[in-house]
Order: structure tokens, then sequence, then C-alpha cells
């Protein structure tokens, strides 16, 4: 099997093991939080990072971006994902999404706490958000 299909079906198996393992909301953290579900090293230097982000209340995420793919699943509340150049998108609970790398981006939060679950597909050794001054 390739290598990028290699990695594509070992991030689809990392986002169903993280959604397995998720806390519930009664158990969810009230500050916002970025934890480390998963990290799997690549031969040929490529890494897959599984990320449980937890957003505050109608917090805004600074411009930035994301070396390699992010994908993502909205396990609960709301947010608008603002890519430059494109119309925002406002995902909800059970929306899934995809950031192309590189990609200028702000995440703003609804008026409730959110929980989402990003995997990200990068070249090994490169920090997963670059925030654009």
């Amino acid at each position: 099997m390739e290598l990028g299909r290699h990695i594509k079906a070992c991030a689809v198996l990392a986002i169903i093991a993280a959604l397995a393992g998720c806390a519930t909301p009664a158990s969810a953290p009230s500050k916002g939080s970025r934890t480390t579900l998963q990290h799997v090293a690549y031969p040929n230097g490529y890494e897959v990072n599984v990320i449980r982000i937890v957003l505050p209340a109608n917090a805004n995420s600074p411009h930035h971006t994301h070396p390699g793919l992010e994908s993502g699943y909205v396990v609960r509340g709301s947010v608008t994902v603002a890519i430059d150049g494109q119309p925002e998108h406002v995902l909800h609970a059970g929306d899934t999404f995809e950031t192309p790398a590189n990609a200028p981006h702000i995440v703003k939060n609804g008026p409730q706490e959110t929980e989402i679950v990003s995997t990200y597909i990068t070249e090994a050794g490169k920090p997963l958000t670059q925030v654009i001054q």
C-alpha cells in the first residue's frame, strides 16, 4: 500500500478510535484546552496527530494556518470557520470539515463551549499551528 493511502487509512481509524474514547459533555473541562489523543510517526517524515480541542463560549482563534491537512469532527457545540477567500461555514455537532494545508483561517465559537476532534497529517517536526501576525 502506498504511503499516502496508508496515512489516510490510519487517520480515519484514529478519528474513530478518538471518538470512541471522547469524554462525555458532563466530564468535559470548562476552560479551553487541547489534548493530544494520538500521535503516530510514519516513515518518510510524516506524522498524524489526533487532537481534542475544547473552545470556551464566544472565543475566537487567532488568524492561523496548519502545515498539513486538518480533518475534523464537531463533537458538541457550534463554530464558524472562516478560511481566507471562502465564505464562512457554520458547523454544528455531528458536522465534519477539512482545512487545506497552509490555508489561513479563523475559528469563531458560538455561545456554548464547543468540542472538536481534529486529525492533522503533517511533515514530521513542523508545529501544528502557525499564528499569522
